[in-house]
């Protein structure tokens, strides 16, 4: 018996990664952020590949090797060869045209990932976070429903909070 015939299974493992990706955005420091944001991506490539979805699955997995490795290096170079890599692997396996979107948000996550920092590099990421909730509810993941649901109130909250900061920052430096 395989574990593609258990919808269950996948299932599960989408609602661990739901939970992986919920407290991921709850952190306020970037280290942690993509830590929690590998392991989730990882088990999100697990959930999508018993679904059905080879597309979704290589760019999950490819994503949380991207998010480990934007810590280290965050040149132009390791993001060029990310983007490309994605693009390559990726667009041969889409088999429908709502695969583009976690695509394109891969893209937009990906440039964050190396290039911003803070409420830039979040707000990236909740636009990402849009794409990829209508593929998943496109596609009837369950976990990628809440994940991703989670992840636009959960990063918009802390989003909030960073400019709220922000600003305060700014108020302070700006006065008299």
């Amino acid at each position: 018996m395989l574990l593609q015939d258990h919808p269950f299974f996948a299932q599960l493992i989408g609602l661990l990664a739901c939970l992986m990706g919920a407290s991921a955005f709850l952190q306020r420091q970037d280290k942690q952020l993509r830590a929690q944001l590998t392991l989730n991506g990882l088990l999100m490539g697990m959930h999508f590949l018993l679904l059905g979805s080879p597309a979704s699955a290589i760019n999950t997995t490819l994503s949380a090797v991207r998010t480990l490795v934007s810590g280290y290096y965050r040149g132009k170079g390791v993001m060029v060869f990310f983007l490309v890599t994605s693009w390559l692997l990726v667009l041969p396996k889409l088999t429908h045209p709502m695969q583009l979107l976690p695509l394109l948000g891969t893209t937009l996550t990906t440039y964050a990932l190396f290039r911003l920092e803070s409420l830039s590099l979040r707000l990236c990421m909740l636009a990402s976070s849009i794409g990829w909730l209508a593929h998943n509810l496109w596609l009837g993941s369950w976990g990628g429903i809440m994940l991703e649901s989670l992840v636009i109130v959960l990063n918009g909250h802390t989003s909030f909070h960073l400019y709220r900061q922000r600003r305060a920052g700014l108020a302070k430096t700006s006065s008299p």
